[in-house]
């Protein structure tokens, strides 16, 4: 008799032979395949979530998904909304097969599943408590366990230009609050052997207007810059609650500065831009003299249901890929002691990358299929390795956490975000593109797991470094996103739009595609410092570069090349810290003549802060 891991085996092997079929006939195709219609109900149904979610209509079958502008942010989409339509699919399924005619093959060659029930929109039931998400695990931990207020607190921060309606804006935001029971969720952990969370009804956000009377210029914004430190300060109460609030201060007549503040257990980025477009979607119907009406959306609580479904962790697949891990991955020296993180305002270092590699890594995606997201993680695991002399390193692959089999998950709020640990070897000999390609399957096997607690995954392959297995993470911006600086709405434009935030890594790398992509870090400036930091997002870049230009060369080389291009930034950095440290000695030597000054350069350890670790040649030289 054939038991079910055979059925499963046989499956897999099926859909591989399929897939190696499909992607065998697409290599013959012409670059611009004729437009073939749908035929079958599951091809009917990947058009019409095509067109929708790439917004490119009219779509064919044999339509290669990179060439109508798909990409890892709009694969989550996608494959969520096949789901719910009954398409049993994944997200690496659609980006290896590109078309639909390949894709909704795929669909139905899977093992047929009960299509789940819909989502409860009417909200959690109060008083009901659920076990915490994997990464809510980690952050209470960090949270309590003696670290200062500010962990894990975000602040997001702009400036609203415009005639702004206090009272409708406050309506906008307590009627979204209301609407969201996840929004008004506390932690219950004290006296308890397992800490949960629950929804409370009855919650109402904090808004304050807060005056600075007759103060201007300098004084308004040396006293704005302390609001935003208290406020950071004062942190949140996690089992009273509630744990955000909005606080906003006139700036003249027409403009104000907004601060939302919340804890991160209650909301990752997805969410926090839903919460905004139904906001300002309220506050719009508001000022034209309609009642608020927010979007009825799909329960986080359902999700939490789902979670609490799933099984232990896939202890063959962690110990095949972690268990003969050398040594943990670290970029910084120590910083967190006893589970404690001493939290500030992190400094941040923007690099937007010009519009021709925007479009060359568009262009790449297409011929390739390999994203722009997978190119960052790439390039930051060979960083990595520059860093640390090694060919095989591990870092934090932070993933949406949603489960696109999860009927409208996509647009559920609440706290969904995972960061798991992604190994990537990178042997000297392999060819680039072809490494591309491994880096990609890795990452889609995460996505597979990306509910799994970090700590589980530890606990099951008996890793036991101490400090983690590593301290550096990459996040690649892979959500939909609705207000933006620039933006207007109801009369009311958002300027200087920004989001701080402590994710307890020293060193978090963040990648926001698009038109105008972005390679962002932000870092524990006690652990390293802001030459070491500029110096690697530049050298990023040149791997990027690098990557595009010739994906046919061997990774051995590339890596050679970006260790001589972060020493060369390295010293760029470092030298001009140094001119600028000497100009402000010679000028206050003049202010301070004829009194007598120590002579050097005063810019003791390049700004006092502690430098990266040195590459390491091939060889193990620093």
């Amino acid at each position: 008799m054939t038991g079910p891991d055979d059925r499963i085996a046989e499956l897999s092997q099926a859909k591989r032979e399929l897939l190696s079929r499909w992607l065998a006939a697409a290599e013959e195709r012409p670059a611009t395949a004729a437009y073939a219609p749908a035929r079958t109900g599951a091809e009917h149904a990947l058009v019409e979530i095509w067109q929708q979610v790439l917004e490119v209509d009219p779509v064919g079958i044999d339509d290669d998904y990179f060439e109508l502008g798909g990409d890892s942010v709009h694969a989550i989409v996608v494959v969520a909304r096949a789901q719910q339509a009954g398409l049993r699919i994944g997200t690496q399924d659609l980006l290896d097969g590109r078309t639909i005619r390949t894709v909704a093959g795929l669909a139905a060659a899977a093992e047929p599943t009960g299509t789940p029930e819909a989502p409860d929109t009417a909200g959690q039931v109060a008083g009901t408590e659920h076990p915490l998400t994997p990464l809510q695990q980690g952050m209470l931990y960090h949270s309590v366990g003696g670290s200062t207020p500010g962990a894990y607190l975000v602040q997001l921060r702009c400036r609203l230009v415009g005639e702004l309606d206090q009272e409708a804006f406050r309506s906008a935001w307590q009627a979204v609050f209301a609407a969201n029971p996840a929004l008004r969720m506390v932690v219950r952990w004290a006296d308890r052997d397992h800490p949960g969370q629950a929804f409370v009804p009855g919650l109402s956000m904090p808004i304050e207007f807060v005056e600075f009377g007759r103060l201007d210029g300098a004084a308004w914004e040396d006293a704005f810059t302390e609001l935003l430190a208290e406020d950071r300060r004062r942190g949140f109460d996690l089992e009273r609650g509630p744990l955000m609030r909005l606080v906003l201060v006139p700036e003249g007549p027409s403009a104000h500065r907004c601060v939302w503040t919340y804890h991160h257990l209650v909301l990752d980025g997805w969410s926090q831009q839903l919460v905004l477009r139904d906001v300002f979607d309220n506050y719009r119907s508001l000022r034209a003299g309609q009642p608020a009406a927010p979007r009825q959306r799909p329960s986080f609580e359902t999700y939490l249901g789902w979670l609490a479904a799933q099984p232990e962790p896939d202890g063959e697949f962690w110990r095949r890929r972690l268990g003969d891990l050398p040594a943990a991955t670290r970029v910084a020296g120590p910083g967190c002691v006893d589970g404690q993180l001493v939290t500030a305002e992190r400094p941040q270092v923007d690099l937007v990358l010009p519009a021709p590699v925007a479009d060359a890594l568009a262009a790449f995606g297409r011929r390739h299929g390999v994203t722009a997201g997978t190119l960052v993680h790439a390039g930051w695991a060979l960083l990595l390795g520059v860093h640390t002399g090694r060919d095989d390193v591990l870092y934090g692959a932070t993933l949406s956490g949603r489960p696109p089999e999860l009927p409208g998950v996509t647009e559920s709020v609440g706290m969904y975000v995972n960061t798991l640990p992604l190994r990537v070897p990178a042997p000297a000999d392999a060819v680039v593109l072809e490494w591309l390609g491994e880096v990609q399957r890795r990452l889609g096997e995460l996505r597979e797991r990306q509910h799994v607690a970090l700590s589980r995954i530890e606990r099951t392959v008996g890793l036991t470094y101490g400090g983690g297995l590593f301290d550096s993470i990459v996040v690649v911006e892979n959500f939909p996103t609705w207000i933006r600086g620039g933006d207007e709405v109801a009369g009311l434009r958002i300027e200087r739009l920004s989001v701080v935030v402590e994710e307890g890594y020293p060193l978090v790398l963040e990648f926001t595609a698009g038109t105008d992509p972005v390679l962002r870090a932000r870092y524990d400036q006690n652990r390293l410092d802001r030459p070491a930091v500029t110096a690697t997002l530049r050298a990023l870049a040149t791997l990027l570069d690098a990557v595009l230009a010739d994906p046919a060369q061997r990774v051995g080389d590339l890596r050679a090349r970006i260790a001589a291009a972060w020493r060369t930034n390295l010293d760029d950095e470092r030298g001009a810290l140094r001119g600028e440290a000497g100009r402000r000695l010679d000028g206050a030597r003049r202010r301070a003549a004829p009194a007598s000054v120590p002579d050097g350069s005063g810019a003791a350890g390049e700004d006092g802060r502690r430098a990266a670790p040195a590459p390491v040649d091939e060889g193990g030289r620093r």
